[in-house]
């Protein structure tokens, strides 16, 4: 394992001596340090310790030296020569020069090592939380992962370290407060980060206890997330900080191959979602603060709205296409891939989601790209996210099940339904059908007739007899005679608001059975 003489040159704090020809010092290698003697053979691969007060001859042997000078140089024995020298300060003694500069040997094969492990645990095929142990097995001091909207991922070592209250929120809350928040928005790195320079590490003081260490998660220079290093157990070292630069790689990789962050977040305000809907953010105050600093400037309404591909095959290339689609054709950038499916954060400026006509063209595009969509009831913040995207799920799936055409399930229509089906593991919902519908529609099967068709119309006209006698294509006097034999064989009372709910409820049960 080789050493760069420039390498040495700046853990001693020396500085070049040139002698020579067409050399550079960062391209120079070393593969050992020794004390210089005249008295034994030397290697090119080198490099000798002496002091400048034990140079008794011109230095032309091809090999470097590292030279402390505890008097003035004489330049009769370091003019141009074969060789290349360090020159370090007097305070270093020839003992503690061999054994710095042994330690970065020792170092150098360190990384070498980790570096090894690294790569034969993304051989493997390790989880993100497997590499953060591996992490904290080769550094020695905790790690914490965080996404970029600064939302917990991983941590490994964490739940072992005490008075470090940003880390104990983190881990207990599912992201870092607002004050951090803040202060990492302000870094000193950020100009360069805008720039488009690879910063690959940024240390960070002041809001903790301990120094930390800060390894930016990459993908084409794109932040994915930060890979923390607490300085809690042990300084951080240089070789330190490129195991942690070679971790961060592997999460990278990693996230990559789960479908993780990397593909599903293309935007700060994709991971912000993506936290929302995990539930790692749950605390109003700290939801509304991240809206702000993000930029996320959203109207009053707001529909969650889940889109599914029917058709399975290609879905992960599929994805990212209909994913700009459907950018472009709500003008939202508020798009995220989750679970294998398109989420989409609508918000509107009236309480409609869209107009007939706009949903006529949303269907139609659904239809184009053999996609079905499940839309939410409307909601006004951004923490009830979570609750109305299961809204917009659950109306994919219970559309499913009561075999609805079309490609559009608006929860607010299935309210009923879903509560109904909820009740499947308690009951058998048959129970729940009024005895009045279970009479009507048994004699409608032995008779033919249809007395529970002209009561639901009935009903739902709010028992206005032209309306229903219309809705039915039937005479009115034929429709008084049917409502008076539904009263005669059910003795129903038509002003008990009760019976007449339920004989609706029950009549959905019905529907839903059929489907079933």
């Amino acid at each position: 394992m080789a050493v760069t003489l420039k390498k040495m040159r700046s853990v001693l704090n020396g500085r070049p001596v040139r002698m020579r020809i067409n050399e550079n010092d960062d391209t120079i290698e070393i593969k050992g340090i020794d004390f210089f003697t005249e008295q034994e053979d030397v290697s090119p691969d080198y490099a000798y310790v002496i002091k400048g007060s034990d140079i008794q001859r011109r230095l032309d042997h091809k090999i470097c030296f590292i030279i402390i000078e505890d008097q003035p140089l004489d330049e009769k024995y370091t003019g141009e020569s074969s060789t290349n020298a360090i020159l370090v300060d007097k305070a270093w003694s020839p003992e503690t020069v061999v054994k710095r500069v042994r330690q970065l040997f020792e170092d150098q094969y360190r990384i070498g090592d980790s570096s090894i492990k690294i790569l034969e645990s993304c051989q493997k095929g390790y989880t993100i939380q497997q590499l953060l142990d591996l992490g904290y097995q080769l550094l020695g001091n905790p790690l914490l992962l965080v996404d970029v909207s600064l939302c917990f991922i991983a941590h490994s070592g964490g739940n072992n370290i005490n008075n470090e209250p940003l880390w104990e929120w983190t881990l207990s809350k599912g992201y870092v407060n607002k004050e951090y928040a803040k202060s990492v928005m302000t870094d000193e790195n950020q100009n360069e980060i805008d720039q488009g320079k690879e910063v690959l590490v940024i240390w960070e003081t002041g809001l903790l206890n301990h120094r930390q260490l800060v390894g930016r998660v990459l993908k084409n220079n794109r932040p994915l997330a930060y890979l923390k290093l607490l300085e809690y157990h042990h300084p951080i070292s240089e070789s330190d900080q490129e195991i942690l630069i070679m971790l961060c790689h592997a999460v990278a990789m990693t996230m990559e191959d789960a479908n993780g962050i990397s593909q599903t977040a293309s935007s700060l305000s994709d991971t912000f979602l993506i936290a929302l809907l995990n539930q790692k953010m749950y605390d109003h105050a700290a939801i509304e603060e991240r809206e702000r600093i993000y930029g996320l400037k959203l109207y009053k309404n707001l529909f969650a709205l889940v889109i599914r591909i029917d058709n399975r095959q290609n879905t992960n290339d599929r994805l990212y296409y209909l994913k700009r689609i459907y950018q472009n054709f709500f003008n939202r950038q508020t798009v995220i891939i989750y679970n294998g499916q398109l989420v989409i954060l609508l918000d509107t400026i009236t309480a409609e989601i869209q107009n007939e006509r706009e949903m006529a063209s949303f269907e139609n595009l659904l239809e184009e790209n053999d996609c079905t969509a499940g839309i939410s009831k409307i909601f006004y913040h951004l923490y009830d996210f979570c609750e109305h995207y299961k809204q917009a799920h659950n109306a994919l799936t219970l559309g499913d099940q009561l075999k609805k055409p079309g490609r559009i399930r608006n929860y607010d229509e299935l309210i009923i339904p879903h509560m109904i089906l909820s009740f499947r593991g308690e009951t058998n919902i048959k129970n729940l059908i009024h005895p009045v519908v279970k009479t009507l529609k048994d004699l409608d099967e032995k008779k033919g007739s249809n007395f529970l068709e002209t009561l639901v119309a009935y009903i739902n006209h709010n028992q206005d007899t032209t309306l229903t006698a219309k809705s039915l294509h039937v005479h009115y006097n034929t429709l008084k005679y049917r409502i008076n034999r539904i009263i005669e064989l059910t003795e129903l009372d038509l002003s008990d608001s009760e019976t007449l709910f339920n004989i609706q409820l029950s009549v959905k049960v019905n529907d839903i059975l059929a489907c079933l």
